[in-house]
C-alpha cells in the first residue's frame, strides 16, 4: 500500500511538473506576443513622430510636422547677426522662434496656434526708411518683430474649415500674408530675403498690428484647378477695439500655369484700407484728414520655374500717393539651387527693389527741409543658404551669409548709401 502511494505520489508530482512547465511557456509565449504588440505600437508611434513636409499649393509659409494623434508640432529658431558702415555703427544680433500647434476638429476642420518669441531689436540709428501708412518700415530684417522682450506672444489662433472639395475658410487671429502676395522664391525671411520689401510688397497697407497679425476671416475658392480665388477681410489695427470702422479686405487671383511644363504662379490682386490710428507715417503727417482716408490699390507677385536649377520672381504694386509716402514699388529676382555644383539643397537668392516716392510726400518733405532732394529707393540683396547635413528646405539646420545695399533710403537722395552684411542661423523643428 505505501509502495503504491509512493508511486501515485511521484505520477502526480510529474504530472504537476509537466502541467507547470507547459504553463511557463504558454506564459512566456502571451509575454513574447505583449512584447511584439508593445514593438509594432512603438513603431507606428515612431512613424508617426518622423518629419513630414506640408506642401501647401498656395504658395504660404511652409512647417515640417511632427504628428501624435491628431496634434501637430512644428516651429523654428531663427539667429540673425548684422552689421552696417553707417556712421561706424555696430552690429546687432537677434532671435526669434515660432512655435506652431494644429489640431483636427472633427472631419474637415483644423484650429491652428502659433506662438511666437524674439528677444533683440536688430540693427539701430539707420537712416530712415521708406514707411508705409501701417507703420511698416522697409528695411533689413524682416525677422524683426515689434515686440522685443521675453515673453511668449500668441500671433495667431484661428479655425479652418474645409466646406467642400474645393474650398476652405478661416476665422480667427490671421497673418494676411500668409494668404495674399505670396511667392514662392521671396516671401519668407526664415529661408528667403532678409530684407522687409523683399518678403511681401511694401505698397500694400496690410490691416492688423505691426506685424500684421489681426482678426479676421478668409475664403479660398478654386473653381478649376488651375486657379485660386481669395478674399478676406481683417480689422484694421488689431486691437479688437471698433474692429469694423477701419477694415482692410483684399482679393487675389492666382493662375497656376505651366509654360514648358514648368511651375509658376501669376497672382493678381486689389486691396483697400478704410482709415488708420496715425498719421505719422502717411504723405503729410501734419493732415489729420488722412487718419480717416481710404487707401487703395493693385498689384501682383509671379515665380516661375525656369529650370531644375533656376527660378524667377517679379513683384510690383501702387498705391495712393494722398495717403502713402511711395505710391510705386517694383521687385525681382531670381533662385538658384545649389545644384549646378553638387549641393542640390543650398539656394542662392539675387533681388532688386524700386520704390518711388509720391508727389504729396515729396512736397511735404520740401516744406519740411528745403534743400531736400528725392530720389528712387534701390535695393539690392544676395543670399546662399547653406543646407547643412543636405537637410531640405523646412527642415533641418541652415546658414544663410548675406548682404544688402541700399541707395537712396527713404527716397534721400542726399543720405548715405548703405552696405549691410550678415548671417543667419536657422534651424526647423
Amino acid at each position: 500500500m505505501k509502495k503504491i502511494f509512493i508511486i501515485v505520489a511521484v505520477v502526480l508530482f510529474t504530472v504537476w511538473n509537466h502541467s507547470a512547465m507547459a504553463e511557463s511557456q504558454e506564459s512566456n509565449k502571451a509575454g513574447d506576443m505583449s512584447i511584439e504588440e508593445l514593438k509594432t505600437r512603438v513603431g507606428k508611434i515612431e512613424d508617426m513622430l518622423k518629419e513630414k513636409v506640408v506642401v501647401d499649393e498656395l504658395g504660404h509659409k511652409l512647417h515640417p510636422v511632427r504628428s501624435v494623434e491628431g496634434l501637430t508640432i512644428s516651429g523654428g529658431l531663427t539667429v540673425t547677426g548684422q552689421r552696417t558702415n553707417y556712421q561706424n555703427s555696430r552690429g546687432a544680433g537677434a532671435i526669434s522662434a515660432d512655435i506652431i500647434l494644429e489640431s483636427t476638429v472633427g472631419k474637415d476642420g483644423i484650429a491652428v496656434a502659433v506662438f511666437d518669441f524674439q528677444r533683440g531689436a536688430g540693427l539701430q540709428n539707420l537712416p530712415p526708411f521708406f514707411t508705409s501708412p501701417n507703420g511698416n518700415a522697409t528695411g533689413p530684417n524682416n525677422d524683426i518683430e515689434s515686440f522685443n522682450n521675453d515673453q511668449i506672444h500668441v500671433a495667431q489662433f484661428y479655425y479652418e474649415h474645409n466646406l467642400s472639395s474645393s474650398m476652405v475658410a478661416s476665422i480667427g487671429q490671421l497673418d494676411p500674408t500668409a494668404y495674399f502676395d505670396t511667392n514662392r522664391f521671396a516671401n519668407n525671411e526664415r529661408i528667403h530675403f532678409l530684407a522687409n520689401e523683399f518678403a511681401n510688397n511694401p505698397a500694400i497697407e496690410f490691416g492688423g498690428t505691426e506685424n500684421f497679425y489681426t482678426l479676421g476671416a478668409r475664403l479660398t475658392y478654386w473653381p478649376v484647378e488651375v486657379v485660386d480665388i481669395t478674399i478676406g477681410a481683417f480689422e484694421g489695427n488689431g486691437d479688437y477695439a471698433d474692429s469694423f470702422d477701419k477694415p482692410f479686405s483684399m482679393a487675389e487671383i492666382n493662375l497656376k500655369l505651366k509654360p514648358a511644363d514648368k511651375e509658376g504662379n501669376y497672382r493678381v490682386y486689389y486691396w483697400n484700407r478704410q482709415g488708420r490710428d496715425s498719421s505719422a507715417n502717411t504723405a503729410n503727417p501734419n493732415d489729420a484728414d488722412l487718419l480717416k482716408a481710404k487707401n487703395s490699390g493693385v498689384g501682383f507677385s509671379i515665380d516661375q520655374v525656369v529650370t531644375d536649377a533656376v527660378g524667377v520672381w517679379l513683384r510690383a504694386g501702387v498705391q495712393r500717393e494722398k495717403v502713402a509716402q511711395f505710391d510705386r514699388h517694383i521687385s525681382g529676382g531670381v533662385n538658384i539651387t545649389g545644384e549646378i555644383f553638387g549641393r542640390g539643397n543650398d539656394k542662392i537668392g539675387l533681388g532688386y527693389g524700386m520704390t518711388l516716392m509720391g508727389r504729396d510726400y515729396k512736397d511735404y518733405k520740401k516744406s519740411v527741409s528745403p534743400d531736400f532732394e528725392s530720389g528712387a529707393e534701390h535695393y539690392l540683396e544676395l543670399y546662399y543658404n547653406i543646407s547643412v547635413a543636405d537637410a531640405s528646405q523646412n527642415k533641418g539646420f541652415h546658414i544663410s551669409p548675406d548682404i544688402q545695399y541700399m541707395i537712396n533710403p527713404g527716397g534721400d537722395a542726399n543720405a548715405a548709401k548703405l552696405f549691410i552684411y550678415g548671417i543667419r542661423l536657422q534651424t526647423f523643428f
